[in-house]
């Protein structure tokens, strides 16, 4: 029976949630791994008395983490970037190995912590999708695979927020209060609704499947702040469900990196995808399409797949295939990012304009002078007043810059409101054109 003697930095949620697991569960993962997990220091800036440490050390300073000579592994679990950063830093020269559930910290800085004298010796599951094992998954069971896309629901907040919007009709306002209110969301949303932690999460995905540096700037980024309830309407009744999604889309070579809002048909998997949930697909060339789906963030999901990089590191007999060809890939990789504006897909338009004759005929002169197709259109009254109509589009693919353009110079008609809502659609099962 092999003993691994961890020092745990932090005691919010997740790190209660694994000290939880090792007391309720540890037997068992003893049992099935011969691995007993050992807290043997815990660190905090705030002691939390009512918080049973199973006969660990408590220190309010990380440093004694590191220092420690009976600590094998450092559990990051504090959140945060610089002092995260410093204490995985300190860490790994100290040749201690670190769990970490940081993906901002992953996303800014994961070039500088992975490289050849740290590989197998930092670990990040908990990093994405919670519990949902997608990094073990890429480094390993679909290692044979060329990626063509992965589309996720990385970020639970967002999730649950158009969830409610869509189920009870609430504002995007409304709804955002009921996931503060139930723990979904910080009392500070913006790190979540403006797309910030999903964007560190794509960054990760797009390292780990093609070998890119961790470069979280060249992002594509928006959030759901600017999605209203009509938006969830006009969507579902044109056979979409509004998601906020990370997507990584492979062109020869060429790569897409966004995450913002899409329409989802209605009939794909991930369109089911409800609350707080996250879920990724995955499209390989040899494994074909799969949808891993389960708790994305919350105390035990997260520390359950901390767990799964603890067990890691006592089972592992050498370096891990996939974290291997991370540090090797990223001097090596053929893949170009290439900028948002040379995206192409369909877009979905809200646009609120005056109930006046010819208007319609206006907008559609402009769609056709940028060779922009109509796929469907629906005309509905604003809310606002009866002298104004939403005019919602459907177009075909169409690349980000001409779909820019177009959308400026109908915004310059004299009877169109300024803001017009712009969402592109994603169809996982087509190759867009």
């Amino acid at each position: 029976m092999k003993e691994l003697r961890l020092g745990i930095a932090g005691l919010g949620v997740v790190a209660q949630g694994l000290l939880s697991i090792i007391q309720n569960n540890g037997q068992l993962i003893a049992q099935r791994t011969g691995t007993w997990l050992k807290v043997v220091r815990v660190a905090s800036r705030t002691e939390k008395p009512e918080v049973d440490l199973l006969g660990a050390s408590f220190s309010k300073s990380v440093d004694e983490l590191w220092k420690d000579p009976d600590v094998d592994v450092i559990v990051e679990l504090m959140g945060g970037v610089d002092t995260a950063r410093d204490l995985i830093v300190n860490s790994l020269n100290k040749g201690k190995k670190v769990a970490t559930a940081n993906k901002a910290v992953i996303a800014l800085h994961g070039d500088e912590l992975i490289n050849d004298e740290t590989t197998g010796r930092l670990k990040f599951e908990a990093s994405v999708a919670g519990a949902i094992p997608i990094i073990q998954m890429l480094q390993k069971a679909l290692v044979a695979n060329q990626f063509a896309q992965i589309v996720g629901i990385i970020n639970g907040t967002c999730n649950y927020i158009l969830t409610a919007m869509q189920e009870k009709s609430l504002s995007f306002d409304s709804a955002l209060q009921k996931a503060q209110e139930l723990g979904f969301a910080e009392a500070d949303p913006s790190f979540d609704i403006d797309g910030i932690d999903a964007a560190h999460k794509l960054t990760i995905l797009l390292s780990l499947a093609f070998g890119r540096p961790f470069d979280f700037e060249k992002i594509y980024v928006e959030g759901i702040t600017s999605i209203s309830e009509e938006d969830i309407r006009y969507a579902e009744e044109l056979g979409y469900q509004i998601k906020h999604v990370g997507i990584i889309k492979n062109e020869g070579q060429l790569l897409e990196a966004r995450v913002h809002p899409a329409l989802i048909p209605k009939e794909q998997l991930l369109a089911s995808v409800l609350n707080e949930q996250n879920a990724v697909h995955v499209k390989g060339d040899s494994s074909g399409d799969m949808l891993f789906s389960g708790p994305g963030a919350g105390s035990l999901p997260t520390a359950s797949a901390v767990v799964s990089d603890l067990v890691a590191f006592a089972t592992d007999d050498e370096k891990p295939i996939g974290e291997t060809n991370i540090v090797e890939s990223i001097n090596e990789s053929s893949y170009e990012l290439v900028s948002m504006d040379r995206v192409c897909v369909p877009h979905y338009l809200r646009i609120l304009t005056e109930d006046k004759p010819g208007i319609m005929a206006k907008i559609t002169s402009i769609l056709s002078e940028f060779d922009i197709s109509i796929e469907a259109v629906i005309q509905k009254g604003s809310g606002i007043s009866l002298s104004h109509v939403s005019v919602v589009i459907l177009s075909n693919a169409v690349r980000e810059s001409v779909m820019r353009e177009a959308v400026a110079n109908i915004e310059n008609l004299s009877e169109v409101s300024k803001g017009i809502v712009d969402i592109r659609i994603e169809n996982m099962s087509q190759k867009e054109s």
